[in-house]
C-alpha cells in the first residue's frame, strides 16, 4: 500500500502561529509546543509508510524484523515530544461542567458566529489566536477528520491549558494513534490514500 498525506490546508496558520510570541508561549506552557513544532513529520511519507507497513491492527502492535513491538506511552513521548505527566484527559467523550457551545461562541468567537450543524465551534471564528491554535492542535492529537471544528470538551481543555495546566498527553494520544494506524491499514482513513 502506497500512502499520500492529504492534510495541508493549515500550514499557513501554523506558520503564523509559530511567529506569534503569545501563541508560542501558550503552546509551551501547556506542553504542546514540541508536538506543534514536529508538524513536518506528517510530511515524512517514508517514515509514515514504514510505521503503517509494520502496524498489525489485530494485535495492536508493530511487527519489525520479526519482533512484536507494542506502541507505548513512552514511544509517544519520544516520537512526539508530548508530556506524560500531570493530569489525565480524554480526547473522546465529553468533559464535565463548563458552559454551552453557544455561550462559548458568544464569549470567544467573532460576532455572528454560529455552531456547526453538529454543535461544534468553528476554530477560525475564535478571536484569541493562542486559543485557536491550541484547539487546532487538539483536533490533530485526536485524529479528527474535521480539523477546523472543536467540540465543547476541547474548548474546555484549551481554556484550562491557557491557565498553565499540563496534561498527560501521551496517555490520551496512544489509543488515537493505534486507531488511526488501524484505519489506514484497513483503508478507512481520509488523511491517507
Amino acid at each position: 500500500m502506497v500512502i499520500m498525506w492529504h492534510e495541508c490546508e493549515h500550514e499557513e496558520e501554523d506558520m503564523i502561529a509559530l511567529h506569534d510570541q503569545g501563541t508560542v508561549i501558550a503552546l509551551q506552557n501547556c506542553g504542546l509546543l514540541k508536538f506543534f513544532n514536529i508538524s513536518s513529520m506528517r510530511q515524512q511519507i517514508s517514515l509514515l509508510q514504514y510505521f503503517l507497513d509494520a502496524w498489525d491492527p489485530i494485535n495492536q502492535l508493530l511487527q519489525i524484523r520479526g519482533k512484536s513491538i507494542p506502541l507505548t506511552v513512552e514511544d509517544i513521548h519520544f516520537l512526539m515530544g508530548l508530556s506524560r505527566r500531570d493530569g489525565p484527559l480524554s480526547l473522546s467523550g465529553s468533559a464535565c461542567g463548563g458552559e454551552s457551545v453557544r455561550d462559548y461562541i458568544c464569549k470567544l468567537c467573532r460576532d455572528g458566529s454560529q455552531p456547526s450543524r453538529d454543535g461544534k465551534i468553528n476554530i477560525r471564528d475564535v478571536t484569541d489566536w493562542p486559543l485557536g491554535t491550541i484547539l487546532f492542535t487538539f483536533a490533530r492529537l485526536a485524529g479528527s477528520a474535521t480539523l477546523h471544528l472543536a467540540n465543547r470538551s476541547y474548548l474546555q481543555y484549551a481554556l484550562v491549558c491557557l491557565e498553565l495546566k499540563v496534561f498527560n498527553w501521551c496517555e490520551a494520544v496512544l489509543p488515537v494513534i493505534k486507531e488511526q494506524l488501524s484505519k489506514v491499514k484497513n483503508g478507512r482513513s481520509k488523511n491517507f490514500e
